[in-house]
This record gives structure tokens, sequence and C-alpha cells, in this order.
């Protein structure tokens, strides 16, 4: 059964509560405000927008990060522009603000009053287009499109009725209760996964039954075989974001997708309200339909 209103309680329950977005609020536009002014940055700073899960509206619970681009008038290919020596000169200028700031792959993180900011510097490919952003641990600039992204999922969300962003949301709460940590996909690939088998769903429990058989329609094969398949990014079809994933990992996900939709499947086609409940409950938890 479709159990729409349990579903559609149960969505409620997901959403970020109002202090945690307000936390968030003030954070961000603080750090935004810092990176503007300051004199260090204020010569090559153009712009910042927010970007990551906060921003696409698919976060659940408490926001655990927010990520802030920032954009810089910045020459990519210059001498002092390698993406360590940008960095590092990005962590400089936030340590004057934060007490706790840590390098990341690439971004600097900050601890900002109960929040956790995810600050990426970025240098136009070309405008609104994508962005040389920097890695690390490759030490080069790659290619990434945080604004394609938003846009991606905006136009996902309207075409499916907003089911999309309601989707990710109960797609997530799945994901966080899997038993081991290696079965549990970073979001935004179980995000993109989303966008790629949600159909054009006519209720949650549709949705969720597409987005599980869909997976393991599209992707079950690969099991065991050592490879992780390209999974395109809907914002920017030339990235992938499954680069990082090993193939244990993949497996360990697909092993709980081919169960979890048997299980969903079962839950939708149960013509007792109570047994569709109980069937439901295994993947969402005791508190579904409480």
């Amino acid at each position: 059964m479709e159990l729409s209103g349990d579903f559609a309680k149960y969505v409620s329950s997901c959403e970020p509560d109002d202090d945690a977005v307000t936390t968030a609020k003030k954070a961000h536009e603080k750090v935004r405000d810092e990176l503007k002014t300051d004199e260090d940055t204020r010569d090559a700073h153009e712009e910042t927008f927010l970007t990551g899960s906060y921003r696409r509206h698919t976060a659940i619970h408490n926001i655990e990060d927010v990520d802030v681009v920032c954009i810089l008038d910045l020459d990519i290919h210059a001498e002092g522009s390698e993406p360590e020596v940008v960095l590092t000169w990005l962590q400089g200028v936030l340590d004057k603000y934060y007490s706790e700031t840590r390098p990341q792959g690439r971004s600097i993180g900050i601890s900002a009053k109960g929040v956790w900011l995810d600050i990426v510097p970025g240098s136009p490919v070309y405008k609104d287009g994508p962005l040389w952003i920097p890695d690390r641990d490759a030490k080069k600039w790659v290619q990434s499109h945080p604004k394609g992204q938003i846009s991606a999922a905006s136009e996902k969300n309207k075409s499916t009725d907003g089911y999309y962003v309601q989707t990710v949301k109960l797609m997530k709460a799945w994901r966080d209760r899997l038993p081991t940590e290696k079965s549990k996909p970073k979001s935004y690939i179980l995000e993109t996964l989303v966008n790629q088998t949600i159909g054009v769903p006519t209720a949650h429990a549709r949705a969720v039954v597409s987005v599980l058989e869909g997976i393991n329609s599209s992707y079950g094969f690969y099991r065991g075989s050592g490879i992780v398949p390209t999974i395109a990014d809907p914002g920017f079809a030339s990235v992938n974001v499954a680069k990082r994933w090993s193939s244990a990992d993949f497996d360990a996900f697909l092993d709980q997708v081919k169960s979890a939709a048997t299980t969903a499947r079962q839950a939708l086609d149960a013509i007792d309200e109570a047994e569709s409940r109980k069937l439901w409950r295994k993947l969402f938890g005791s508190t579904f339909g409480a």
C-alpha cells in the first residue's frame, strides 16, 4: 500500500529543525561576509554561493555541514596558484576568524558555532558554467559544476511534482539505518542515483520502489565484478561521482539495495494496511507510521 499519510509524516520528521536552519544561516552569512571584506581576499573575491545538500534542500535532521563556494579572480595556470598554495592561503585567512580550521581534499573546513562549513575556492571555466576547484590529493585543478548540480536538482524536483527532494530525504534516512559503514554511500552519490531512477512517481511509496528497483536493475550485475561503473553527475555529465567509491563498498551497498527492493515491492503490493506498514518499517524504522 502507498500509505501516503504515513510517508508524508515521516518525510516531515526528516526535515532539519528550525534551530539547525537558523544556526546554519547565521554561520554561512558570517563567513561569506568575511571572505568578501577581508583585506587579503577582497581584491580576488568575485562571488560566494551555497551548494551541497543544504542548498539543494536535500539535507535531513541536523545540518551537519554547509558548503560555500568562493569564486576567485585567479589564473590557475600561474605560478603560485597551485591547489596546495591556494588552499593554504585560504586557511590562513580563515584562521583569523575561527579557532578550528582543517585542510581537506578540496576545501578548508571550519567549525562555526554549531555547524561545520566547507569553504571551496574556485575559478570559472567560463561565466556561469563549471568551475576549476583544487584537488589537493591529485595536485591539480579539476572541473566541477556546483550551479549545474543545483539546477539539475531543481529541474528534477519540478518534473516530479516535488517528489524528487522528498525521495532523496527518504533514501538518506534509509541509508543511515544500514548496518555497516561500508554499505552507506556518500550523500551525493545516493542523490545522483535517485535522480537517475525515480521516474515520474505518483506517491512516495512508488518513488522508493522505483529507486531501489532501478538501482538494482541498472547496477546489480556489477556486484562481485570488482568494477564500479561510471555514474555521471546530473549537473555535469563529464564528472563521475563514483570515482572514489571502492568496489567492496559498492558491493556492500548493492547487497542492501537488492534486499530493500524486495521488501519495498512487498510493502507496496500488500493489501493489508498493517502488513504494509510492518514491511515499510523494515526500511525506515519503528517511527514510520507511528
